[in-house]
């Protein structure tokens, strides 16, 4: 069952397994471990400058995705800090009782620390809104900048990102709508293999992307390292999937009422062909923020990743709203 349910979650991103080895020749990077209650999480950092804070999505993904992609911000002055949080690829990936957002929050907290600066800017991408925006809520007095890549940021963001992907197969591939529907007449549980082979598949490579043939370039670096793997153990904590519903210790984040008063600005983007976050959920944040704070950037030709398909365009968007 693993093996299909990691297609989805990832969409064959997360599980290239081919990861980014740092040569220890490049004086510009540097690598260490924190020690937080769980364990120990992997930081790398790249340059000199305000702290740019990369946060990973899945939930469960780790951080060489996105090592390559935001170079450009170097030569402004920004230093780029990533980092896998607690459960996620170079970090310890095994834990008593069950992964939490609440975790990645605690562990953005330690970045800063180690890092010794006063403010950080976050920029999350996809599920990675949601500790990203809890940690600019309950620490506002650290955040510079919040960037929002495409991203979930609460329990019903998430939900809307879920019942998106089953809407699609109810719709599209209503053969295999039916299937489901029988395997759930029969008490067979979403985490069954019979479940997993039916959901969750190649056919649905397209789902992240507005040109598929872009997946390809997803990924700047490539090499084998085991402990880059997605670890499905913290999706299955965190999210919980039943047939589309999720029941994990993701529920009950709720943002409506304290985001009144927020005051950090915020970067929003989105794809206009972006299955995952649609724009319906990520024009959501920028509708519910006051007014002036958030710059809302929609991509028309892109899918869930917009630094790889609209490249030029999203170095334009993100060094202006960072510099200005």
């Amino acid at each position: 069952m693993k093996k299909y349910l990691t297609n989805f979650i990832v969409l064959s991103v997360f599980i290239s397994m081919m990861l980014f080895e740092v040569s220890a020749k490049n004086k510009d990077i540097t690598e260490d471990y924190i020690k937080v209650p769980q364990g120990k999480i992997y930081i790398r950092t790249e340059g000199q400058g305000h702290p740019v804070v990369i946060i990973n999505g899945g939930p469960g993904g780790g951080h060489t995705v996105f090592v390559g992609w935001f170079d450009f911000l170097k030569k402004q002055g920004y230093q780029l800090v990533f980092f896998d949080d607690i459960g996620r690829g170079r970090s310890t990936r095994k834990i008593e009782g069950k992964f939490t957002p609440q975790m990645t929050v605690d562990d953005i907290e330690s970045v800063r620390q180690y890092l010794g600066v006063k403010k950080i800017t976050l920029m999350a991408h996809s599920y990675g809104g949601i500790p990203a925006m809890q940690y600019a809520l309950q620490h506002s007095q650290h955040v510079k900048k919040l960037v929002m890549l495409n991203a979930s940021y609460d329990t019903k963001s998430q939900q809307m990102n879920a019942n998106q992907y089953f809407h699609i197969i109810r719709t599209r591939y209503p053969e295999k709508w039916r299937q489901l529907e029988s395997l759930k007449a029969q008490g067979i549980k979403s985490t069954d293999d019979r479940f997993a082979e039916i959901a969750y598949g190649r056919y649905m490579d397209w789902y992240q992307w507005f040109d598929v043939a872009n997946r390809s370039k997803n990924r700047k670096y490539q090499t084998n390292d085991e402990r880059d793997y997605f670890n499905l153990q913290v999706f299955d904590d965190i999210i919980d999937l039943d047939y589309g519903e999720i029941r994990g210790t993701l529920i009950g984040i709720n943002i409506e009422e304290q985001i009144k008063d927020f005051a950090i600005p915020t970067l929003i983007t989105a794809g206009r062909y972006d299955n995952a976050s649609t724009p319906e959920l990520v024009y959501r944040l920028y509708d519910m923020l006051p007014k002036g704070i958030a710059t809302y950037s929609m991509f028309e030709q892109s899918g869930h990743w917009p630094w790889v398909e609209e490249t030029a365009k999203f170095e334009q968007v993100l060094s202006h709203f960072l510099n200005n």
